[in-house]
């Protein structure tokens, strides 16, 4: 990953998580953010993984903050100030989750 896309994607994660504590109502119980962001090389799309606890609550959080996508795109083209502002594709990330399985492993 280049210097830019670095700068872009820290950028992109930082605003998502910002706009999120501000304007996302989560699922009653839910805590909700921004881990990763990953840019295309063209800065056109960008993956932004997120983090969801608890994990009973990922089904409905991941549904709810897929649908707040178009206010994240508004937002972001009003926050930052870039030639193109890249397509949010919101991901859980897993990466909590196979930690987990793999401490609950070792530990049995």
């Amino acid at each position: 990953m280049s210097k830019r896309t670095e700068q872009v994607a820290e950028l992109l994660r930082s605003t998502i998580n910002q706009i999120i504590i501000k304007d996302f109502e989560a699922p009653k119980g839910t805590l909700v953010s921004v881990s990763e962001v990953t840019v295309a090389p063209d800065l056109k799309n960008a993956t932004a993984l997120v983090s969801i606890i608890p994990n009973n609550k990922i089904g409905s959080a991941l549904e709810a903050i897929k649908k707040f996508t178009g206010h994240v795109q508004r937002e972001l083209g009003s926050h930052i100030s870039i030639k193109i502002t890249p397509r949010i594709n919101f991901e859980l990330d897993e990466r909590d989750l196979k930690y987990k399985a793999i401490d609950e492993a070792l530990k049995n």
